[in-house]
């Protein structure tokens, strides 16, 4: 009886709990600092208990490397709300309300209003972050843990969190939002991020499929990345509803379905700082491997006098290689190696010829699939076999 009141009881009672801070706020009977920011602390800090009280994962109870750096990223980014709700209340002090802004209008339904705004423009920066390979890089520190628990809803490069909530927090203000208004609704996002991420065996019955809780969420943070593209919504799903990227179905997401499949991203605060500015690495595409895997062979031959397999292998290399300058003169580095061996000057000479022509005119034309060899005029086209065509088609030089 109590695992079932504990599971579906602490959202409404934390939430509420924060809720009803904020009235007390916007009521005049407490300041609005610091009351807000202990109120989300202590929001923040109840998930946490309910965490090691009933679990949704065991295993992700054990600390994976990753805590002091969390705590770090939670420090860090809880700093960055409480700056920008302190900034706001200063920007008021000097900049009167925008005329556009309901003021007359009850605080909670302001303050709905403010979160409705904020949350679609943390809904379409997510979807960036999705997108582009350059936000990625930033984002992807957040879906790199191994474990999803309280601290992950701040587990993010602070350059990501401005970069997502940035936007919509500049609407609201700019439309005129008091600032105590958005205050508290930063206050209640935090509290509502530490439940979207928390480790806790907990249910908000139908309304999963309306707030951005951990059961739908949790299919967010799957290792597939094309699995992850669902449930974009920070505090609400409407948005994944409308714009078709919502996603319930039965189904459970636990240890070891979530993370990253590359494991790329370091364990280290600091590193995780500077990972998204080194350069990414370059993939290693089926044609290059066959390059490789091509020369790899003909060298092999070459050095078992074997000189026809050689030049053969050579031959599907200059067809792998001859889109770019760089493998195109490998290839012809190569059929230079076999004439040198071979002592025949007529190859020797026209590979040299042709390594300067790779050299200073690939990026021009060359002619598809020409084999390379000197046997073969430098300018004649020729039908590329079967089983290259797919590696050769659509590169660019």
């Amino acid at each position: 009886m109590l695992v079932i009141a504990m599971r579906y009881g602490a959202y409404p009672l934390v939430i509420g709990a924060m809720a009803m801070a904020a009235t007390l706020v916007f009521l005049g009977v407490v300041p609005a600092w610091p009351t807000l920011l202990v109120a989300a602390a202590a929001g923040i800090g109840a998930v946490a208990l309910l965490e090691r009280l009933q679990p949704f994962e065991r295993a992700w109870q054990r600390d994976h490397g990753d805590t002091r750096a969390d705590r770090l990223h939670g420090l860090v980014n809880f700093a960055l709300l409480a700056g920008a709700a302190y900034a706001l209340h200063a920007l008021r002090t000097v900049i009167p309300a925008g005329v556009a802004w309901p003021t007359t209008w009850p605080a909670w339904i302001q303050c709905l209003l403010a979160g409705a705004i904020v949350d679609l423009g943390l809904y379409a920066m997510h979807r960036v972050s999705h997108r582009f390979a350059w936000a990625w890089r930033l984002h992807a520190i957040h879906h790199s843990a191994e474990r999803l628990y309280w601290l992950n809803g701040e587990r993010r490069h602070p350059l990501s969190a401005l970069l997502m909530a940035g936007p919509g927090l500049l609407v609201v203000v700019t439309l005129g939002a008091p600032a105590l208004v958005v205050s508290a609704w930063l206050a209640l996002l935090s509290v509502h991020l530490a439940f979207q991420h928390a480790n806790v065996d907990y249910s908000v019955g139908p309304l999963r499929r309306w707030l951005g809780t951990a059961e739908l969420h949790r299919w967010h943070h799957k290792r597939e990345y094309e699995d992850a593209q669902v449930n974009f919504g920070e505090f609400w799903l409407v948005w994944d509803r409308l714009f078709g990227t919502f996603l319930d179905r039965p189904g459970h997401v636990g240890a070891g379905d979530v993370g990253l499949r590359e494991d790329a991203v370091p364990a280290a605060y600091g590193a995780q700082l500077r990972w998204p500015f080194r350069a990414a690495p370059t993939p290693i595409l089926p044609r290059d491997a066959a390059f490789q895997a091509a020369l790899a062979q003909g060298d092999a031959a070459l050095d078992a006098g074997d000189a026809a397999t050689a030049y053969a292998a050579f031959e599907r290399a200059h067809v792998l290689g001859q889109p770019r300058t760089r493998t195109h003169v490998r290839s012809h580095v190569a059929f230079l190696r076999w004439a040198i061996r071979q002592r025949d000057a007529r190859e020797i000479v026209g590979q040299l010829l042709r390594i300067a022509a790779a050299a200073l005119f690939t990026w021009l034309w060359m002619p598809r699939g020409n084999t390379g060899g000197a046997r073969v005029s430098a300018f004649r086209r020729m039908p590329i076999p079967t089983d290259l065509t797919k590696l050769t088609e659509g590169n660019s030089r």
